[in-house]
């Protein structure tokens, strides 16, 4: 990777790792402890728990798992057409 994609990559793991982090977390502790101070106080730990080991797993795979989503999209999306002018 040159140096000038990296800074792009990073934004991106940071933003999409505290989301994910924000979201999930949120659910789960909801599930939990219900709408409570503990709910909250649970929630804002795991937040600062899960952020870097988000940021971490995206920074190290997720080029890759994006390389393969892709992979994966054209090869249904080349069956799809494949279908279409087989019924045509």
């Amino acid at each position: 990777m040159k140096k000038s994609d990296r800074f792009p990559q990073l934004v991106t793991s940071f933003v999409m790792a505290g989301f994910m982090s924000t979201a999930l977390s949120g659910v789960f502790t909801f599930l939990a402890f219900g709408l409570s101070m503990a709910w909250v106080l649970n929630w804002a730990q795991s937040i600062l728990i899960a952020w870097p080991i988000a940021m971490s797993l995206d920074l190290l795979f997720g080029a890759r798992l994006r390389h393969f989503s892709a992979a994966m999209s054209k090869q249904m999306e080349r069956k799809k057409t494949r279908e279409k002018l087989l019924c045509s």
